[in-house]
């Protein structure tokens, strides 16, 4: 598949899960809580594996079946610094309970940038405080000699306070 083929399909996805979450009218809508999150990591790029900070904001849609956010991220290799932001939708496992795992799907603008899958979990220890742990994987396509393309993967991990 070319990378305009993997855009197109990812972008069909994302669509497709935002009329799904819109369609979901199990219970009267309300005011959706935001939340933020703000952590550490390691992200990696075609050659190494850099510390990264970043946070970001989390909306849970009407269901709370799904999910909505953006982040950014900041990776440093001294003296230099680079950075990503991305937008992804959540589909949640379970719905608000106090540790609720999660698949993300998404998109990354920015170093090592392209699309974006991943899971993770949140555990609320008491209301609104917690922690966030997520996997990504940003996805690259290469054209390599001889006209072959390969997907490479660049893995991004962060640990991040909830709020």
């Amino acid at each position: 598949m070319t990378k305009r083929g993997v855009v197109k399909t990812f972008k069909i996805g994302v669509f497709a899960l935002v009329i799904a979450a819109a369609l979901d009218s199990g219970r009267p809508l309300q005011a959706q809580e935001v939340r933020g999150f703000a952590g550490a990591g390691v992200a990696s790029d075609l050659n190494s594996r850099y510390p990264a900070l970043g946070g970001g904001m989390l909306v849970d849609l009407p269901s709370s079946w799904f999910s909505a956010g953006a982040e950014g991220d900041m990776f440093i290799s001294w003296p230099y610094v680079a950075g990503r932001g991305a937008l992804f939708g959540q589909a949640n496992v379970m719905r608000r309970r106090a540790v609720r795992p999660f698949v993300l799907a998404g998109y990354g603008w920015g170093e090592s940038a392209g699309p974006m899958i991943g899971g993770g979990v949140e555990m609320r220890v008491r209301g609104r405080f917690g922690v966030r742990a997520t996997v990504e994987d940003y996805l690259v396509r290469l054209g390599l000699h001889g006209g072959r393309a390969e997907t490479r993967h660049q893995i991004a991990t962060r640990f991040s306070l909830l709020f």
